[in-house]
């Protein structure tokens, strides 16, 4: 008789008995297969054969012998089971349904199929587990022996052929074992209390498949197979519904939990099926109750906070209500040690909450539950931990994202959101703008197309009250006490005020929907504010319709003002170093352009900026992956780069699908000129590498290009000046990535922008001047060999071309108007970067405007000679007085009224000396360009030479040698000759030809005698920045300082010369523009002859404490450019730079923190002028405030917290500053740095405790006594700390409190010894004037 229970335990304890001596190991596959095929046809006759003990026993030898056997083999055995279980189910069936029948008989053939079942099964999962522990040391052996279960082919074990699961090394398994479930649950449906005489032996037998079905679930794969998982789980279900299972699949599914992280949401499945369709709610409870019941702690137990957690979130999205009956034990792991239990708790909230009010009666239950929900929400936005904190901004996005909107609790929500962006961890702030996002796209104002421009609502506001206010006056005793009229003009907090009062008086109450009338109805009980009495039906729905929209649009402004808040913190993280929050809030922005939010067009113009970032290999690779992709690592994979293109084309370049194709091409190109609407210059900048990345894409349609040159071109009717500027300057960022742009229509721009529409608008002709520019040389934007490709042949025009008769006349435009000075730097730019010979025609437009002048100073000969006559003594006394003497005042270019010293006027002399400086800088970058093509003609010219050369003549082969010469081609000979001209005007080598350059550049073009016109101004310049008191007027004294220090650009000696006249003018003007250009023409000065700099780098400091903040931002930008590019040695100016963290302007500020963090990249720059920085900070005239030193030096100290040598070094450093110093606050300056430092390694400890000599004197202040004792706590904060800096750093906390007893000690000593000696001196004096007291009475008698 077999018992099951007595073989599970043998084959338990590996002690199973089997009679037969076959044995399937080692045996050819001809006799296995032949010994398989004659239990196949025993089996599929009747299934009963089982019972047969001879092919029982031979089944266990291939249970036994299963790691083997040929897999094909191993699969065709399984099959050969199922089947014939499949007909002992069915004849067990028919049994139990046959009256009279005895099913008895059946039961013990199903207990030798579930022993073979589960011995098969636990055997083959057993083998893989094993067989990829043993892989890699099996595979070294190489041997080569037939395919089996374990080994696979070639090797024994099933990792090492690639193989993870026996499914994928037995081909059929999984299809077998999910058969086999298939057929159980038939069995499971049968009433097998008729089989088994008693209750245990039928539990025994249900027993082995609950254990096979836990044994196969602990293999990753299976899970991921919903069909073979729900078979396995209904099975499992119907063990608990028919055969009281219950506590057996509750130990289960907690094992699972506690054990196998993969399990988690597959568990959650299993109960959600028994739940709903098994009856298995006493399940859900067990288990969610096993739950509640444990203390998690995430310190200890990593594995089992993460799966239950995972296990509560899964189960609260496949069924809420059930986990709705044990919420109130589950509650209590808000409070739990481990975060991850926390955060699951608030997605199980957020979940619940979706579900509750999602439901078709909102009682007043479901309401007061929804409230608390929201409540702890609310609560858990602080959170200690910034995981919990991430996932509550998680939370807000998908329940406010649902159908229900939430109106009464969204501006509560709203603002805890807002109020995260400022959160310190970056994971918080990215989820807190995608929150914010997802409550901007589901707000439930839909009225007027869902737009939220403050204007409209104001005016929709306004006209409602006023509607109200008619009403009132009309019945003034029913409508005037009841309502209160809202100004449409309310202040945000004036509104924040009233939506916070009538929340307390409102109900709350669930919305559906985002249309109008969902969110006026969820203000439905304000109504009853209202007394109708006295009204008609008519007037009263009225009435109460009106306030209902009243108190729709004082919402919606209230959002918006919510919104308007949080901008400028989000234009704040579009420049954040981390991805995910730049892209975010650039989602943030796109959405509220969608909605018309007003300021958001601020955040698009910022974010043209980002077009800059760089891109990683893996970025541009990635950025062709579809924009559908899902994930958040996908999209951040992508790029901020092609997020931006992404963006800007969803915006203003994707076509509408309700209007036509020309209709598209109007909006698009409208949209596109709408960019360049009140632009900045970086804007512009960016923009045009933004449109210029899009054009070589091909994003942009050419009906687009030619739509933008209608609208340039248009001469019909009066257009707006703004059209035509952003339509040339779009065709101009267009041109920079297609020149045919220009080449395909040039007589266009010369007609408009160089006609009278230029003449005109002297800024559509500055922009033609730029457009026509790409007609010259280009250079390559993509690095590497596809450069060489890219790069355009420099063609010069003649001459006589057209384009320089326009560029001409734009330059000799007698109009006074600002706009001049831009066109005409564009139009002398366009001459220098087309003409063959660009210096002839900028000599011609020089002596014409000089003969302008001189012509006028004729004019004045009189006057001249009357101030001529003025004494010396006069013009000495002028000079004192009026040197540098500017007004402050930024008036218009428009000229003042002549007085009688003035010689000529002031508008023609400053478009001279524009002029001549705009060409001197010009002329350098014509010589660095001529000096390039030499080079490169050089370089190209040497190999053919080396080619050409005949061979040296070697004794007499002279005349073959002659002989060779006559056969040289007449074209090589005219090449030659061309070489030959080229090495006399340039020299032989790349050295000479550089050499030559720079002579020309140094002494011809400021030092001619009568071939340099440029000389003849010199004098004129220095001469107007001497007296630019005398020459009062804003435009020529800041053209003539720009002039003269482009003059002092060119030559070395001309710069020596008058570099003490800028450095006066620096400290002197008052005028902040020229100070400010100054400050730039110093950093040139310094780029062009840095030895001249060398001993007055002072002075490009100073102005970074100017008055202006102009001023400021402009010097502190050039010294950012020289310094990181290396340009200027920093010898302790560092400290300035970093006052520059605490200036009142945020972009000052910003400014010198990206300095720093981009200087702390360069060979330890922060750390080797930190001694300077913090003498700069604390010691003298130019020390800062103590909290100013704290909050820099801890941003400064950032930078060196990883590095524990330059820590140590700091420590050493700092120990030495103490003996050097008695002054309190240096003392208090350098414990807070020394407080900032992480004490991680072994030696920084040692250091600061050797040191302890050096400041134990200054323990007695209480402040550095307090930044030690934080030092001690802090170290005592780290986790993992190691045993030796445990002990040194309690032996340092031990001295530190000795040292300090002793320092407070000795000062009590000495303050008790100074009043000692006070009283001393007090009676000393007292017996002195007792003595002098007897003396007079000694006198007197």
């Amino acid at each position: 008789m077999f018992s099951l229970h007595e073989q599970l335990l043998k084959l338990q304890e590996d002690e199973t008995e089997i009679t037969s001596d076959f044995s399937f190991d080692g045996i050819d596959s001809t006799i296995a297969k032949r010994t398989l095929n004659g239990l196949t046809d025993k089996l599929v006759v009747n299934g009963q054969n089982i019972n047969d003990t001879a092919t029982f026993h031979t089944l266990m030898c291939f249970a036994r012998d299963l790691p083997t056997i040929d897999p094909k083999l191993v699969a065709r055995g399984l099959d050969m089971l199922v089947t014939a279980f499949e007909n002992e189910i069915k004849q067990v069936s028919i049994v139990l349904s046959t009256p009279g029948q005895d099913p008895t008989q059946h039961a013990e053939s199903l207990d030798r199929y579930a022993f073979l079942f589960q011995w098969i099964v636990e055997r083959g999962e057993s083998v893989v587990s094993q067989s990829r522990a043993a892989s890699g040391a099996e595979k070294t052996k190489g041997r080569k022996r037939r395919p089996t279960v374990a080994g696979g082919s070639g090797n024994t074990g099933a990792a090492g052929s690639g193989g993870s699961t026996v499914a994928e090394i037995a081909p059929g398994w999984k299809d077998k074992v999910l058969d086999m479930y298939i057929l159980l649950q038939q069995l499971l449906q049968l009433p097998l209390g008729r089989v088994w005489n008693s209750v245990p032996e039928r539990d025994t037998f249900i027993g082995v498949f609950t254990r096979i079905a836990h044994k196969v679930m602990e293999n990753p794969a299976y899970t991921k197979d919903g069909e073979f998982m729900g078979a396995l789980f209904t099975s499992l279900c119907l063990v608990l519904q028919n055969y009281n299972g219950l506590y057996g699949l509750v130990t289960m599914i907690t094992q699972n939990l506690q054990h196998y992280e993969h399990l988690s949401e597959s568990m959650a499945v299993l109960v959600q099926l028994a739940y709903e369709k098994h009856e298995g709610a006493q399940l859900a409870d067990e288990v969610l109750r096993d739950i509640a019941g444990k203390a998690f702690n995430s310190m200890h137990d990593k594995a089992g906070p993460k799966n239950a957690a995972r296990f509560l979130v899964k189960f609260s999205q496949l069924a809420p209500r059930a986990l709705l009956r044990q919420m109130g034990l589950l509650i209590r792991h808000l409070d739990s040690e481990a975060h991850i239990m926390r955060s699951a708790m608030v997605d199980v909230i957020g979940h619940l909450t979706l579900h509750l009010a999602s439901q078709d009666e909102q009682t007043d239950i479901v309401k007061n539950q929804i409230n608390e929900y929201f409540d702890i929400i609310e609560q858990r936005f602080q959170d200690a931990h910034y995981l919990v904190r991430a996932k509550v901004m998680q939370v807000c996005q998908f329940v406010c994202s649902g159908p229900a909107k939430f109106p009464k609790r969204r501006p509560r929500l709203l603002a805890l959101v807002i109020g995260r962006l400022e959160d310190k961890a970056t994971n918080v702030r990215k989820h807190a703008i995608r929150a914010l996002t997802v409550l901007l796209e589901s707000h439930p104002f839909s009225l007027d197309g869902a737009e939220l421009g403050i204007e409209q609502l104001e005016i929709s506001l306004e006209k409602i009250t006023d509607e109200l206010a008619q009403m009132a006056k009309a019945t003034p005793t029913q409508l005037q006490p009841k309502t209160s009229e809202v100004s449409a003009k309310k202040l945000p907090k004036d509104i924040d005020s009233d939506v916070e009062s009538d929340e307390e008086a409102e109900e709350e109450e669930v919305e559906e929907g985002a249309d109008a009338e969902g969110a006026a109805a969820g203000q439905a009980d304000k109504g009853r504010e209202f007394d109708n009495a006295g009204l008609s039906p008519e007037m009263a729905a009225k009435a109460m319709h009106l306030q209902f929209q009243q108190r729709y649009y004082r919402d919606a402004l209230y959002f918006v003002y919510q919104l308007q808040e949080a901008q400028p913190v989000l234009l704040q993280l579009l420049g954040s170093t981390n991805k995910g929050e730049v892209m975010e809030a650039m989602d943030f922005f796109v959405a509220a352009v969608r909605f018309r939010v007003d300021g958001a067009q601020e955040g698009i113009r910022r974010m043209s900026h980002l077009i800059w970032t760089p891109s990683s290999a893996s970025n541009s690779a990635s950025a062709s992956i579809n924009s559908s992709s899902e994930g958040n690592a996908s999209e951040e994979a992508r790029g901020v780069r092609a997020k931006l293109l992404d963006s800007y084309m969803q915006l203003y370049l994707t076509p509408s699908e309700r209007l036509s194709s020309a209709e598209n091409t109007s909006r698009i190109t409208r949209n596109l000129i709408s960019l360049t609407f009140g632009a900045t210059l970086a804007e512009l900048t960016s923009l045009e590498e933004l449109i210029r990345t899009l054009m070589e894409e091909r994003l942009i349609s050419p009906d687009v290009i030619s739509k933008l040159r209608s609208v340039y071109g248009y001469t019909k009717q009066r257009l707006p000046l703004a059209q035509r500027r952003g339509a040339i300057i779009i065709l101009g960022m267009l041109a920079q990535a297609n020149r045919s742009i220009v080449t395909d229509d040039i007589d266009l721009y010369l007609r408009i922008g160089l006609g009278d529409y230029g003449h005109e608008d002297l800024a559509v002709a500055k922009y033609t001047c730029m457009i026509l520019q790409c007609l010259g040389a280009t250079k390559s934007r993509r690095p590497g060999g596809a450069a060489r490709m890219d790069e355009q042949e420099m063609k010069r025009l003649p001459m006589n071309s057209p384009i320089f008769d326009g560029l001409q006349r734009i330059l000799e435009e007698p109009r006074r108007d600002p706009e001049w000075f831009p066109a005409a730097e564009q139009a002398l730019n366009t001459i220098y970067a087309l003409a063959d010979k660009p210096d002839a025609l900028a000599v011609r437009l020089v002596r014409n405007q000089a003969k302008l002048v001189q012509a006028l100073m004729i004019q004045s000969k009189g006057i001249n000679a009357l101030a001529n006559g003025a004494t010396a003594k006069e013009k000495e006394e002028e000079r004192d007085d009026d040197m540098m003497d500017v007004d402050e005042e930024e008036t218009k270019a428009e000229a003042p009224a002549p007085v009688a010293r003035k010689l000529v006027d002031p508008w023609d002399l400053t478009r001279l000396l524009f002029m001549v400086g705009h060409i001197a800088i010009k002329e350098i970058v014509l010589l660095e360009s001529i000096e390039a093509e030499l080079k490169r003609r050089k370089s190209d010219d040497e190999p053919r030479r080396k080619k050409r050369a005949p061979a040296k003549p070697k004794g007499r082969g002279g005349a073959r040698a002659k002989g060779h010469a006559k056969e040289v081609p007449l074209e090589s000979e005219e090449e030659e000759e061309d070489d030959d001209e080229l090495n006399q005007i340039a020299g032989t080598t790349e050295d000479e030809i550089g050499d030559i350059i720079s002579a020309i550049r140094e002494r011809e073009l400021l030092f001619g005698t009568t071939k340099s016109l440029l000389a003849l101004f010199g004098p004129l310049l220095v001469h107007v920045c001497k007296n630019l008191g005398k020459f009062n007027d804003r435009l020529l004294t800041v053209h003539a300082t720009a002039a003269l220090a482009k003059f002092m650009c060119i030559s070395s000696a001309f710069c020596e010369q008058n570099l003490p006249l800028l450095l006066i003018l620096l400290q002197r003007a008052k005028s902040p523009v020229i100070r400010a250009n100054i400050s730039i023409a110093l950093g040139d000065i310094t780029v062009c002859f840095n030895n001249l700099i060398g001993e007055n780098v002072q002075y490009l400091y100073g102005p970074l404490h100017d008055a202006d903040t102009k001023v400021k931002k402009t010097t502190l930008m050039v010294l950012t450019h020289l310094i990181l590019n290396g340009m200027v040695k920093v010898k302790g100016q560092l400290g300035e730079m970093a006052k520059c963290l605490e200036d009142k302007d945020p972009r000052v500020a910003d400014m010198a923190r990206l300095f720093f963090s981009e200087l702390s990249s360069k060979d330890n720059a922060v750390y080797n002028n930190l001694p300077d920085i913090i003498s700069s900070l604390s010691m003298g005239t130019g020390a800062v405030n103590e909290d100013s030193f704290g909050r820099i030096m801890k941003f400064l100290f950032e930078f060196i917290k990883e590095k524990d040598r330059q820590t140590e070094n700091v420590v050493e450093k700092l120990c030495q500053r103490f003996r050097n110093t008695t002054d309190p606050r240096q003392c208090r300056d350098i414990a807070y740095c020394m407080a900032l430092l992480p004490y991680k390694s072994e030696r920084s400890v040692r250091r600061l405790l050797d040191g302890l000599s050096s400041y134990q004197d200054k323990l007695s202040e209480d402040a550095v006594y307090k930044y030690f004792v934080e030092i001690v706590a802090k170290s005592r904060s780290q986790s993992a700390q190691k045993q030796e800096i445990k002990a040194l750093m309690d032996e340092y906390e031990s001295k530190l409190k000795e040292a300090r007893a002793r320092a407070v000690g000795e000062d009590e000593d000495a303050a008790q010894a100074a009043l000692a000696a006070e009283k001393s001196v007090g009676a000393r004096s007292q017996t002195t004037q007792q003595s002098d007291a007897e003396m007079e009475e000694d006198d007197e008698d």
